[in-house]
Formats: structure tokens, C-alpha cells, sequence
């Protein structure tokens, strides 16, 4: 058909329009089968397709349920076996602690078994007992021995002769209905005496069968660990008869085991027991579905299974061999099990698809039969978008900004504007080119992250650049939107608006420089800087970081201002800006509040008041010098100074304001001392952080002047011979007498100095140690090595550069660490100590007990001994506070064949108490007080060669 050059003439297109429509109704008689045939085909092929989805639902929703109710009963069996391994484990710890001991005593099995805390950690176990085997004509003197424990009650139960007795002797706890279990002949037990036998024969774990437990009358269940004398032979059935010395058991019961394992298992699995050991029993009554076969039950709590309607009911079997017996466990689901995976959501859906299979069929109809209507209906669409096209057109042409048509990769396809005259650069010159082309690189960036915002989302607005036009600098705020697709797997289009911004962000920036920024040194005024304080504030608190503000006013600047004139005052506060501005820190503000007033924000000065104080007096006498110096203006000289006040933040309570408060009241105080001073807020804190200053700064000369010196206390065994010292360092200051460790160690931690003093202290040790070999006296020497000197990368290189380069034996050198040293970075920690170790030095804690004690960490480290601090030593042995906690280290240490070193003995009473409490090692006032190193050298040297 011929278009028209008019299309909107009613005489031009009434021929095509009957022609149009004559064809119309042609088609339609040729075609009256579709609205009889074609329905009910698309009925019965939608209607289709959604019955097998529901029946493809139904299928999934139930091999779901099946997968996860057998992952759900591994994962039990699992958690089952490893529960009865740890307990597994516990007897095996005490088997070793057995065989490791000449004599059990009640105290020393009671504390060991207390530190396993069994009842936190191992839930159903009922406790640990001993169990000892000895003829029956022993029975006299094992009661006497008993009875010497202080079991004065005590009685092998059920009496009367036997050839052989096995009686529990040792239980923990030791309370409650464990007492009833004392003295009770466990051979004397069928189900018992199997299990005990059979561990006897085969060295191996043995579990009984179910019996009643002697502490609540309970059905429960025992293991049993057999334990040998030392010199019998384990290699054949008959040695280990001949060799069984007794048995390690732990009874526990059932129902407490699974109850402690709730949170392990799946709780909408019921879960049954039973021991299938052949002649292990009867089957018990009341099994669950599915009969778990003859044998006895052992616990169970299987209800009626609930199951979808018509599914066939879940069951898993599962078999674990433990001390020699067969367990069955027998799992089904609870009702809970089958609601967690009812998933219905395909039955709305299926309804949902007939419904629509139905509605389409309709529409179907109403297209075979419409066809009619949408010749009417397609007519006066075409009128309708001929006026939208015109009013479109109208609108577009009345819009001031550039329109552009753009693809994915930015490529300028159409344009529209009504100011495109006013552009530098005729808009035909971007068709075809990319807008990386078109806008600076900086700018190129941000559009093409709209450009994709807009083809995610849809739509992106407020993107701003700047773009040079004729020599000029404009701004454009640009805003996308993506257009619809004409077809599928069309490239996507999107509708590019451009506005120009230029005069709004020139007003802007005049607002914002007025608002926030003093007009004369372009420094940020009182109202940036308190926001900025906000800010600063807020962060502190947050990080547990310490700021500080300074604030600074001239000192004599109004006789300037009045004697030379505003002009030459304005100068020199310019001058006087750009010194401040030279010395701040990245991220820290310089502010002009007004006249000759400036304030400093310094961020992040410390982490603490202390350290921040002197930091933040640092940085004030850094600016007062700067401004003391003379200033040039005009070839004349100006002089004039600063008097600074000082605070710290945060502080409880207290806002920006009252910031400003306490550094302008510190100023004043400065002025009021004679100008061109420094003060703090905190008047305290001000001669604090001067003194400590100036003790650093003596600290720092004082290793060059030969002030420090090492001194070395003994350290004797139980019969008073010194066996070794520990290496103490004093400071002898001309001035200030004797400063006490207490006092410098400290700062030199705090400033670092403390790693060239620490290496100091291993270079004398290593040097004494080679010294007394020649002399032929094998002495140990300790020495402290802070948290920091321990973390240099290099330490490692540091200490055997030492050995190697002094000779000296690294078996004899210890070096003693904090417990706070170990808490951070444990395995880092391990690592090294472990590498040093390596090269024979040994390690040792100091001040143990007093710090992060754990024994979790003892068992981990490679240490050679344990510390115990003064503050324990000095009650003892009156305090029995005291005394147990020292007894409790020693028998810590002894277990884990560590050497004790005690601490602050001062009195023969202690010394005596240690002694018998078999601690090896003594330091203190009592053997003799620390001296000078050269002379403890030079009087064992003398010894030797005497």
C-alpha cells in the first residue's frame, strides 16, 4: 500500500481503508474453524503441562525428606560415637595418670579429676573411679590402708570370703550418691564382671551391658579400662592376667547422655537403643517401628511417626561397635520431621495453572473471534498515537536542556535541544562518537557509572561534571533513563538529559567558602571547626583513640595591630596561618576563630591520657617555636609569640564546647605565667607529662653515661646451693638517686627504648654464662624479655647472634615472659618461643598465677618452668588461702614436668614451707639481695679457682 503524503485527509484514505477492510472480512470467513478447534487444544496442552508439574512437585518434595532424614541419622550415630570416644579419652588420662604415679592419693585424684570438669563438659558422665584387684587374703591390710586415707567408715561390700576382690578405692566426686559406690566388689556384678574380664584380656576398653548403678539404683551402663603393673608383660592373655594391677571405670546413664547431646541432634528424630551384643538379652517391649530385634534397651523415645498422607513411613538402622559390644540404633521421624518439609506451594500453583489454562483458552477465543474488533480497535489507536506524537513533539521542543539518545557502551545515536545554538560546539559533532570521546577522562568515569546505574536499575539522576567549553568551565548535571525495548535482544537505549549548572555551583561555592571559611587566612572558621570536633569526638570515642585541642592566641599582637595598622596585622596572621598550616598532621585541622586566636584539632594522638599528654606537648612546642621565630613584612621585622593551652578528649560528658572552654582556659593560664608559655587543662597531668618527658629524655643517656647497670639476685635448690640467678637492671642517675624499675621500665616501654635495653641485658647474660663455664660453673641465669622486644621480626636473629657471638651454653640462659604476652596471637606466640627453643635457650613465666593463668596454654608452650609470684609467697604458710594456691602450682608443674622457681621468700618459715612442698628452685631476701654482677661473678670465679 502506497503511503501518503497527508495522512490525516479523510478523502485520501477512505479507498485503502475499504480495501483494508474488505480484506479483513475475507480472512475471517476462511478461517471459522479456528474458534472451534484451536481452545480446546490449548486447554487440554496447558492443562497437561500443569499436571505434571504438580506430580514433578510432589516427587521432589518427598526425596527432600528422605535425603535429609538420612543425613539427620548419620549425623546422630556420629555424634553418638564420638560422645563415648571422649569418655573413651578420659579414661585413658587417667590410666596414664595412674601408671605415671607410685601412689594415688585422694587429693592429688580428686584435683585431677576436678580440673576435666566432666559435669560441664562431658554431660551423663556420672564420674571416674578406681578400681583395685587384690587376693581376698589381702582384704585386712588393704582396710587398714584405707582407713589411713581417712576412710574410717570404709568396707569392701558385699562382704564374705572370695578368692579375688575388686573394690572402687577412689571416686570423684566424692559426694552425693557416689559415696554409696565406695568399697562396692565389682566382681561381684555379672554384667560388671563380663566387661571387666574382658578388658583384662584384651588391654582394650571394655563396655558393659545394662545394669543397675549403686548410686541411684538406675539402669546405666560402666567402662572399663584396664590398668597393669609396670613390669608385666602386655604382649599375651596370660601377662596381662598376671600383670592386671586394677581397672579405670566411668558409669554413666543413657537418658542423662542423650539429654546432654540435645543440641547435637536432630530433635524431630526419635531415636531408640538397643544392645545387640548376642546374649545380651530379650528384645524390650514397646519398640518403635520397625522392631530393632532381640537384645536389650537401652534408651529410647520413639513416638508414632507422622508421614505425609499416603507416603511410606521413614526408618533408619545403624550399628556401632563400642568396648566390645553392638549397639543398634533404630531412628524414625517425629511428627515435627514431616512438617518441616509439608511444602504445599505447588497445589496454589496448580490450581493457578488450571485456572489460567481455562482463562487462556477464553482469550483464545476472543481472538479467533475478534479479529473484526481489532481492525475497529488498531484505527483509532493509530489516531490516538498520532495526537500523542504531535503533543510529544510540542513538549520536547519546549524543554531548555540537551537530550541525547545513548547505547551501553556510550555511543551518541540522536540529540534534541532548543538551546543548541548556545552551545560552543554544534551538537551534529557528538553523533556517532562515544562520551569518553566527548568529556574529559575525570568526567568520563562518573557518566558511564550512571549509564550503568540506569541500565540496572532503570533510572540515575544527580551525576555532575565539569566540562570545558570555549576556553570556559561548565557544569552539567546529568540524568538517565533507559528506554523500553522495540523487541527482545535489542541493545538496550537510554534517554540522556544534560542540564547546565554552571551559576548554581558558583552561588554554591560562594556560600560554602562564606560559611566555613575565614576570609582572610582561608582557614576554617568556628563554625567548620566545631563541626569537625564533632566528628573528631564521635571517632574517639569509637576507637578508643585520645585527641587533643590546642589553643593558641599572640602574645602582643594589639600593639602590632595598633602601632603598624590593620594592613600589617593582616599580614602577619596570614604569615602566622601558613606556619600553623605547615606543621599540621594529615587529617588534623587548623582553625582561625577570630582577631589573633587559632586552634589546632589533633586527631588520634594516643591511646591512652598519659602517652597523649606528652605527644600532644610534643606537637605545642613544636608550634610555640615555629612562632617565636621573627616574621618579615614589608623588609621589616616583626616579633611576636604564642601562648598555647592544651586538652584532651574524650572525657565523660563533655561536649565541643566545653573542649573550647578548658583549651582557652589552659591559654589564659599560660598568658598569666608570663606569656609564650604551654599549659595543660589538667593541672595534674601537666606535671606528669613533664616529668615523664624529661625522664625519657634522661633515660635516653643514660646506657651512653654508663648509668645503667645489671644487677643479679641468687636463686638456690632445697639445700641452700646457689644454682643460678635472675638478672635485674638499676639506674644510678646523678640527680634523681636510684630510679626504681617500678618507675623507668615504663616509659622505656612506652618510647620504645626498651628493645636496645633489652638487648643489652642478653648480651651480659650471654657473656656472664661464658665467663662461669671457663670458671667450670654451670649456672643457670634469667632474664625478663618485655611483650614488644619479644615481638621484633627479627628477635629470633637477635638471640642466637648473642649465643653465637659470646659462646655462651643456651641451655643455661632463660628467658622469662609475662602471661599477658600469651593471650595475644597464641599460635604466633607458640611458633616463635618454639624457634628459639630450637636453639637450646629455655623459656620460663614469670609472676605465674597473677596474669590469663590457664592450664589450656601450659600443655601448648615449650616451657622449662613456672614463677611463682611474691604476692603468693608472702602469706605462706599462715594464709591457707596462699598455701593451697602454691601447693596447687607446684602440682600443676610437676604433672607437666616443669621446673618451679618461687619468688619473695624472705623467712625460714617460707622457705621451710616450700621446701617440703617440693618446689626445686628459691629466690629472695633471705639468700641474699641483688648485687652488682661483676661482683656475684667475681666471688664464684674466686670459689672455682680456690
Amino acid at each position: 500500500m502506497t503511503p501518503h503524503p497527508a495522512p490525516d485527509n479523510d478523502d485520501l484514505a477512505a479507498p485503502g481503508q475499504a480495501a483494508w477492510v474488505s480484506e479483513g472480512v475475507a480472512g475471517t470467513s476462511n478461517h471459522r474453524w479456528l474458534p472451534v478447534v484451536l481452545p480446546p487444544l490449548i486447554a487440554l496442552l496447558t492443562l497437561g503441562l500443569t499436571s505434571l508439574y504438580w506430580q514433578s512437585e510432589e516427587k521432589n518434595t518427598r526425596t527432600k525428606r528422605e535425603q535429609n532424614f538420612e543425613v539427620a541419622a548419620d549425623q546422630i550415630a556420629y555424634n553418638l560415637k564420638d560422645r563415648m570416644a571422649t569418655y573413651e579419652v578420659v579414661l585413658r588420662g587417667v590410666k596414664g595418670y595412674f601408671e605415671g604415679s607410685e601412689r594415688i592419693d585422694r587429693e592429688e585424684f580428686q584435683a585431677y579429676v576436678s580440673a576435666l570438669q566432666l559435669q560441664a563438659t562431658r554431660p551423663g558422665l556420672q564420674g571416674v573411679s578406681l578400681i583395685l584387684q587384690f587376693p581376698g587374703k589381702a582384704l585386712a591390710a588393704h582396710l587398714e590402708d584405707m582407713r589411713q586415707r581417712g576412710f574410717d567408715q570404709y568396707a569392701v561390700r558385699p562382704p564374705g570370703e572370695r578368692e579375688w576382690l575388686a573394690p572402687i578405692t577412689h571416686i570423684e566426686p566424692l559426694e552425693g550418691p557416689n559415696l554409696k559406690a565406695l568399697g562396692l566388689d565389682v566382681l561381684t556384678i555379672p554384667p560388671a564382671k563380663e566387661a571387666l574380664d574382658r578388658a583384662r584380656d584384651t588391654g582394650a576398653l571394655a563396655l558393659s551391658g545394662r545394669l543397675t548403678l549403686m548410686q541411684n539404683g538406675a539402669p546405666g551402663l560402666v567402662m572399663y579400662m584396664p590398668l597393669y603393673r609396670a613390669d608385666a608383660d602386655n604382649g599375651t592373655v596370660e601377662g596381662r592376667r598376671q600383670g592386671l594391677a586394677g581397672w579405670v571405670s566411668a558409669p554413666f546413664l543413657m537418658e542423662d547422655v542423650i539429654n546432654g547431646m540435645s543440641r547435637e541432634f536432630d530433635a524431630d528424630i526419635g531415636l531408640q537403643i538397643t544392645d545387640s551384643t548376642p546374649g545380651a538379652g530379650a528384645a524390650s517391649s514397646g519398640t518403635g517401628p520397625g522392631d530393632a530385634g532381640a537384645g536389650a534397651l537401652l534408651f529410647s523415645n520413639l513416638k508414632t511417626p507422622a508421614q505425609g498422607a499416603g507416603a511410606p513411613a521413614l526408618q533408619a538402622r545403624r550399628e556401632l561397635e563400642l568396648g566390645g559390644r553392638r549397639w543398634t540404633l533404630h531412628m524414625a521421624p517425629l511428627p515435627g520431621f514431616a512438617q518441616r518439609f509439608q511444602d504445599d506451594g505447588h497445589h496454589p500453583v496448580a490450581l493457578l495453572g488450571t485456572v489460567l489454562s481455562l482463562i487462556l483458552a477464553w482469550f483464545t477465543w476472543l481472538l479467533a473471534t475478534g479479529r473484526e474488533r481489532a481492525v475497529a480497535l488498531a484505527r483509532d489507536m493509530t489516531a490516538e498515537l498520532r495526537a500523542t506524537r504531535d503533543d510529544l513533539e510540542s513538549t520536547l521542543s519546549a524543554i531548555p536542556d540537551l537530550l541525547f539518545e545513548l547505547g551501553l557502551d556510550g555511543c551518541i545515536h540522536h540529540y534534541r535541544s532548543a538551546r543548541s545554538g548556545e552551545l560552543a560546539v554544534p551538537p551534529e559533532m557528538f553523533l556517532g562518537r562515544l562520551l569518553r570521546d566527548v568529556v574529559p577522562p575525570e568526567a568520563a568515569a562518573g557518566c558511564h557509572a550512571a549509564l550503568q546505574a540506569a541500565h540496572q536499575t532503570g533510572y540515575s539522576s544527580g551525576h555532575q561534571f565539569r566540562l570545558e567549553l570555549g576556553g570556559v568551565a561548565h557544569w552539567f548535571e546529568l540524568s538517565i533513563a533507559r528506554k523500553e525495548r522495540a523487541a527482545p535482544g535489542d541493545e538496550p537505549r537510554f534517554i540522556a538529559l544534560s542540564r547546565d549548572i554552571t551559576e548554581r555551583k558558583q552561588a554554591e561555592a560562594r556560600s560554602h567558602q562564606l560559611a566555613y571559611f575565614d576570609a582572610l587566612t582561608g582557614l576554617p572558621n568556628r563554625r567548620m571547626l566545631l563541626d569537625r570536633m564533632e566528628h573528631a569526638l564521635a571517632n574517639a570515642l569509637k576507637a578508643a583513640q585520645v585527641g587533643a585541642v590546642l589553643y593558641i592566641d599572640l602574645d602582643n599582637f594589639k600593639q602590632i595591630n595598633d602601632a603598624r595598622g590593620h594592613t600589617v596585622g593582616d599580614m602577619l596572621l596570614m604569615q602566622v596561618a601558613q606556619r600553623l598550616t605547615q606543621l599540621q598532621r594529615p587529617g588534623d585541622t587548623v582553625a582561625r576563630l577570630g582577631g589573633d586566636e587559632f586552634v589546632v584539632l589533633v586527631h588520634n594522638v594516643a591511646s591512652d591520657m598519659e602517652s597523649a599528654g606528652r605527644a600532644a606537648l610534643l606537637v605545642a612546642e613544636e608550634m610555640r617555636a615555629a612562632l617565636e621565630a621573627p616574621y618579615t613584612i614589608d623588609t621589616h621585622l616583626y616579633s611576636t609569640t604564642g601562648s598555647i593551652g592544651i586538652t584532651l578528649f574524650p572525657k565523660r560528658g563533655e561536649g565541643v564546647e566545653d573542649l573550647l572552654r578548658e583549651a582557652d582556659t589552659a591559654m589564659y593560664r599560660a598568658k598569666d605565667l608570663g606569656r609564650n608559655r604551654i599549659r595543660f587543662y589538667e593541672a595534674a597531668m601537666q606535671a606528669d607529662v613533664q616529668e615523664r618527658l624529661a625522664l625519657e629524655q634522661d633515660l635516653k643517656k643514660a646506657q651512653t653515661l654508663g648509668q645503667l647497670a645489671a644487677f643479679v639476685q641468687n636463686q638456690v635448690d632445697a639445700a641452700g646451693n646457689v644454682v643460678g640467678g635472675e638478672l635485674l637492671m638499676r639506674w644510678d642517675h646523678p640527680v634523681r638517686g636510684n630510679v626504681p624499675p617500678s618507675r623507668f621500665i615504663p616509659i622505656a616501654e612506652a618510647s620504645g627504648l626498651i628493645l636496645r635495653m633489652g638487648d643489652w641485658m642478653i648480651q651480659q647474660a650471654c657473656e656472664t654464662l661464658a665467663r662461669l663455664q671457663v670458671a667450670g660453673q654451670a649456672l643457670s641465669l634469667s632474664v625478663n624479655v618485655s611483650e614488644r622486644q619479644f615481638r621484633q621480626d627479627d628477635f629470633v636473629e637477635r638471640v642466637r647472634h648473642i649465643l653465637a657471638h659470646t659462646g655462651a651454653n643456651p641451655a643455661h640462659l632463660i628467658l622469662e615472659v609475662t602471661e599477658s604476652l600469651l593471650i595475644e596471637d597464641l599460635d604466633d606466640t607458640i611458633a616463635r618461643m618454639t624457634e628459639i627453643v630450637g636453639l637450646g635457650v629455655r623459656f620460663s613465666i614469670d609472676d605465674f598465677g597473677t596474669g590469663y593463668s590457664s592450664l589450656a596454654y601450659l600443655k601448648r608452650l615449650p616451657l622449662y618452668e613456672l614463677k611463682i609470684d611474691k604476692s603468693f609467697v608472702d602469706d605462706t604458710p599462715d594464709d591457707p588461702n596462699d598455701t593451697a594456691i602454691v601447693q596447687s602450682i607446684i602440682s600443676v608443674a610437676r604433672h607437666l614436668n616443669l621446673r618451679v622457681v618461687a619468688e619473695g621468700v624472705e623467712t625460714r618459715a617460707q622457705a621451710d614451707f616450700l621446701v617440703e612442698s617440693q618446689c626445686e628452685c628459691l629466690q629472695g631476701y633471705l639468700f641474699g639481695r641483688p648485687e652488682p654482677l661483676a661482683a656475684w661473678v667475681g666471688r664464684l670465679e674466686s670459689r672455682a679457682s680456690g
